[in-house]
């Protein structure tokens, strides 16, 4: 069950306002699990059952990774 927090006003006002939020800390603080918040589509980039054809479609047509509902969210995309 997912515990509100602070940073989810914030994520939603400025998605509101710019449309693309990169959201960094450290590892296992809830970056993902508040953004799936907000999130209407999800691209797993590092997901090992994606990964190759992420990286194919990354390099033919990267637009077909950002198909999908907005806002989107980009999951360890670095």
């Amino acid at each position: 069950m997912y515990k509100s927090r602070i940073a989810d006003k914030l994520l939603s006002n400025q998605l509101e306002a710019a449309g693309v939020v990169l959201i960094q800390g450290p590892k296992w603080c809830g970056k993902t699990t508040t953004a799936k918040q907000q999130a209407k589509s999800v691209l797993y980039v590092d997901d090992p059952s994606t990964r190759e054809a992420n990286i194919i479609l990354s390099e033919s047509d990267p637009s077909l990774l950002l198909q999908g509902d907005t806002p989107k969210l980009i999951d360890e995309w670095q």
